[in-house]
């Protein structure tokens, strides 16, 4: 109802958009400038006051906004026949509260509620808190969601919730084994179950890192269903929230199936043709099976993705996920038109995982523009605030920034929840090249219980040592190049290494391999700091060529951010 009326503003002239805190405004009102009262405190007057002032006046009488003021005793005849104004304002300033919860739930009539049920300990053993900290911490991780009103209780009055969340938790041996069911309030119908089995130790993390688990599947199947414009069968419902489970696995402790999730996704978009989201989860899965599956043939699949991201937004044009598959469709190297599409995944309707701006950061780190990187994770972590990869990218953009001791506040968040995510301890390790701080990354490297293997462990002490001066480089660069034979997956350790060592021709070759092998994605190792002196050399220019950066930058006009030093290599003076 208020954006209706907000849009009534907009479609008569009257609307005067104000803006109270750091919401994203709706679709159809983000051409708008608005009047900024977010840092109006309600006592004492505003400078900003003087502009909504003004904007009413012109709005109420037949003045244009932006023409000059009228003399004070003019506009103060305006309040008093201008009561329709003041309404206006109402409207814009109650449109920008409720901003969060446009577009995704209109069709449905407003949010969708979810009422977390019984929450039991099946075993004595297992301490009652557990379970109060699950219930807790999904409340937290649902909180952050725009649909999704989620309550502890039952509410005495309408609108009664959608959703009931059950679970339970008994020990088994050494592991705890949590049971989750989403009902149907109204059909009764169990629509999701699943089981989880953690170790029992640390016994404090346990429920905190099933809540986010959890909450990520939640938040995924029913956004989906919010987004549909009529009510989603209990089956169709049960197979979308399948999907969201094989999307999720890892966060679950499970392994995903991207040919199990093409199967799943085929059968949810015969149940239901009309289901937007159905049809870019098979383009997302179809997506990820053309890549690194010996079992189905690439151009097939990707015809696949490509069919269905159509098909999902010929259903609904603001359908970010099939905007992501086909920018992930673009011919490799073909930056230009990669962007097209990320940019129009982050300007339609928000995903339930912020996985338009993740991905689009991941795009922008790859053609060198790491602050442009940071903006775009910070809005996906103003979303999901409990994000591991969210926030485990934050800290790399951070490091990568300048920005070290923000990116250590955000590192230490990561890892009180998971303490053993292995991303984040690779970046804590690379990261140790760009400030000169070795201790961390050394200790780091110490812990028997870190994610590295033995011959990581010894080639990258080896080169931190060098690094500081305390053992023979040439020894470093040595172990260093050795590694990926021996460790898969070290490169992205090994290149950073290499270069801070001064070892730039091997660390440019190496990067060049990765690329080819894994695709444009690795790209952003160019532009990594310890990679600042190979940026000034011959062969960097080669790459940038050869991979189609400096096409993109000369093309789009946007440099990297090496350009925008005090002393810029060479380089950017042709771009």
């Amino acid at each position: 109802m208020v954006q209706d009326e907000a849009a009534e503003g907009r479609d008569t002239g009257r609307l005067v958009p104000i803006i109270i805190d750091d919401s994203r405004p709706p679709l159809g009102f983000r051409q708008f400038q608005a009047i900024d009262l977010s840092g109006w405190k309600v006592r004492g007057n505003a400078a900003a006051l003087n502009l909504v002032h003004e904007a009413i006046v012109a709005k109420a009488g037949t003045g244009e906004l932006g023409h000059a003021p009228k003399p004070p005793s003019e506009r103060r005849s305006y309040w008093g026949s201008g009561i329709a104004a003041a309404g206006i304002i109402a409207m814009a300033v109650a449109s920008l509260l409720y901003w969060p919860t446009f577009g995704s739930t209109a069709a449905n009539g407003g949010a969708l509620r979810v009422r977390l049920g019984e929450f039991q300990t099946l075993s004595p053993t297992v301490p009652r808190p557990v379970m109060d900290t699950l219930r807790e911490e999904l409340l937290t991780a649902l909180g952050t969601d725009a649909i999704i009103i989620a309550s502890a209780e039952q509410p005495k009055a309408e609108p009664r919730p959608a959703f009931a969340v059950k679970a339970s938790v008994r020990r088994s041996q050494d592991s705890l084994r949590f049971s989750v069911h989403l009902i149907n309030e109204k059909t009764g119908v169990t629509v999701w179950s699943e089981t989880l089995e953690r170790s029992a130790e640390p016994l404090d993390l346990v429920p905190r890192q099933v809540a986010v688990g959890v909450s990520q599947v939640l938040r995924c199947g029913l956004t989906g269903a919010a987004h549909y414009g009529k009510p989603l069968a209990d089956k169709t419902l049960s197979l979308y929230l399948s999907y969201c489970t094989e999307r999720w696995g890892a966060t679950l402790g499970k392994e995903g199936s991207s040919s199990g999730g093409i199967g799943l996704t085929r059968r949810l978009t015969e149940a239901e043709p009309d289901f937007a989201p159905g049809w870019s989860a098979l383009a997302w899965h179809a997506l990820r099976a053309s890549t690194g599956n010996s079992l189905v043939d690439a151009k097939t699949m990707k015809a696949e993705a490509l069919d269905a991201a159509q098909r999902a937004l010929k259903l609904d044009p603001d359908n970010s996920q099939a905007y992501e598959v086909l920018a992930g469709l673009q011919p490799p190297f073909a930056h230009r038109m990669s962007e097209k599409f990320h940019v129009k995944s982050v300007s339609v309707r928000d995903s339930d995982c912020a996985c338009e701006y993740l991905n689009y950061a991941f795009f922008l780190a790859q053609v060198g523009r790491y602050a442009a990187a940071l903006d775009a994770l910070n809005l996906a972590y103003e979303m999901v605030p409990q994000g591991a990869s969210i926030n485990a990218t934050r800290a790399w953009a951070l490091f990568g920034t300048g920005r070290p001791d923000e990116a250590r506040r955000v590192s230490a968040q990561v890892l009180e929840i998971w303490p053993r995510n292995a991303p984040l301890h690779q970046i804590l390790v690379n990261s140790a090249f760009w400030t000169r701080r070795y201790d961390g990354a050394l200790k780091l490297l110490t812990d028997p219980k870190a994610p590295f293997s033995e011959q990581e462990r010894y080639a990258m002490k080896l080169a931190l040592h060098a690094a500081n001066g305390a053992a023979s480089q040439q020894d470093a660069r040595a172990a260093l190049i050795a590694l990926p034979a021996k460790a898969e997956g070290s490169e992205l350790m090994v290149i950073p290494a290499l270069a801070a060592l001064g070892a730039n021709a091997e660390a440019l070759t190496l990067t060049a391999r990765l690329v080819e092998k894994e695709g444009p994605w690795a790209l952003y190792m160019l532009f990594e700091p310890p990679m600042a002196e190979a940026r000034r050399t011959p062969e960097f220019a080669q790459l940038a060529q050869r991979f189609g950066l400096i096409q993109y930058w000369r093309e789009s006009g946007r440099s990297p951010d090496f350009c925008k030093e005090a002393a810029p290599p060479t380089l950017c003076g042709r771009l």
